[in-house]
């Protein structure tokens, strides 16, 4: 650790943390410290996963249990989407948002597009659920 001109700790900076706001992006300094609690963290939901899902077929299960009762809850399979530009909501795997989405072209030659920041990222949903009373892009 080093020592500022006050003789003070000053701890050592790993890194750098991005925030988003209306304002845009800015960043602020990542020190040692929450580095470490960070990957604690990160290490501790690793451990928590590997009890809860031992195996792959464990982990399949779960997976199977989470679609069917966000079908429950009103969500479909994506290739049912409307496929007329309308704006829906969408999740894909490997996030753990819920976003807008639309898609665009011909089925089934077109492609989902999700909006986020003011722009569009190709997107691959598994699920989707229709917005009420949008029917166009006002995202």
């Amino acid at each position: 650790m080093q020592t500022d001109d006050k003789a003070s700790p000053v701890e050592g900076i790993v890194g750098h943390k991005t925030f988003h706001d209306e304002r845009g992006f800015r960043h602020e300094p990542l020190t040692e410290s929450e580095a470490k609690e960070i990957m604690a963290s990160v290490e501790a939901a690793t451990v928590k996963r590997k009890e809860l899902m031992p195996d792959e077929q464990e982990a399949i299960n779960i997976f199977f249990d989470a679609w069917q009762r966000l079908k429950e809850l009103g969500w479909s399979e994506a290739i049912y989407c409307p496929k007329d530009g309308t704006w829906f909501d969408a999740i894909e795997p490997g996030s753990t948002g819920i976003h807008d989405c639309h898609y665009s072209g011909e089925w089934p030659k077109g492609s989902w597009w999700v909006a986020s920041g003011g722009d569009l990222y190709p997107s691959r949903p598994a699920l989707f659920r229709e917005k009420p009373n949008v029917k166009e892009s006002t995202i």
